[in-house]
């Protein structure tokens, strides 16, 4: 083929530079050791006089022989590099300890609840440098049942703090500022509903009569009533619903709706 010839290793002045396709078993066993030896495919088809993915692909299906052994040097490099790197984490300094260690304390745990009970928030408390930060603190309450108790009262007693908080943000509300305070007042509230919704969140009551389902099966009635205007200019109900329009009825002509006039 013009422009590409075979490489042989072993034959001096082969063509330097030029990527070959023509299959040869002395060419496929160049590739096979090189790969053997940890070399990639990328590295080993890169280099001149050598075949390019496409074509080591090809050889592969038109020589089977060639693909089970270029397989088989494959898995023995990766083998290879696994055995070097255990060997290698072998010979590393034994560790003294595992992850940093921990600067929970009884007495820091306190502080962060007192900080808490008096309105600050945990992001703020995070941002103090000699505080730990918010995902710490969460740690710290899933990890240590004692400071888990702690900190939920002092959510409770943070709820409490909004609750007079809001009222002091609506008493100091002036008419220049009241569309500002209204913002913080419903975010106030907000928080504090779902801080300690047992306490602060409101309760829709709906009062509702429930009828005796068990004996009579529930009806859907549909009535048809008419309006118009009586002769002492009052709009008249016909039949009348309730007593009002009973009344009004009997006020125009002079005595009860007995039906349709």
């Amino acid at each position: 083929m013009a422009g590409r010839e075979a490489w042989d290793p072993a034959r001096p002045g082969a063509a330097v530079g030029v990527c070959v396709s023509v299959w040869s078993p002395a060419l496929g066993e160049a590739v096979r050791a090189r790969v053997a030896a940890g070399e990639s495919i990328s590295a080993v088809c890169t280099t001149p006089g050598m075949p390019d993915r496409h074509t080591v692909n090809n050889w592969k299906q038109a020589h089977p022989e060639f693909g089970q052994a270029l397989t088989a040097a494959m898995r023995t490099a990766r083998l290879a590099e696994r055995a070097r790197d255990r060997a290698a984490l072998a010979q590393r300094p034994a560790r003294s300890g595992v992850g940093r260690p921990s600067t929970y304390s009884l007495a820091k745990a306190h502080a962060i609840c007192e900080r808490l009970s008096n309105g600050e928030s945990l992001t703020a408390i995070g941002r103090d440098p000699d505080m730990p930060c918010f995902g710490t603190v969460l740690a710290w309450v899933r990890k240590h049942p004692e400071f888990a108790d702690l900190y939920a009262e002092a959510r409770q007693l943070f709820a409490d703090w909004m609750f007079d908080e809001a009222r002091d943000v609506a008493q100091a509300s002036t008419h220049a500022t009241v569309w500002s305070d209204r913002l913080r007042f419903d975010t106030i509230r907000w928080m504090t509903a779902r801080m300690a919704p047992r306490k602060y969140c409101e309760r829709l009551v709906i009062a509702a009569e429930i009828a005796q389902r068990e004996t009579e099966p529930e009806r859907l009635t549909i009535r048809m009533v008419d309006f118009h205007k009586g002769p002492n200019g009052k709009i008249l109900v016909a039949p009348p619903r309730n007593a009002a329009e009973a009344a009004n009825w009997e006020e125009a002509y002079g005595k009860p709706y007995d039906g349709p006039t």
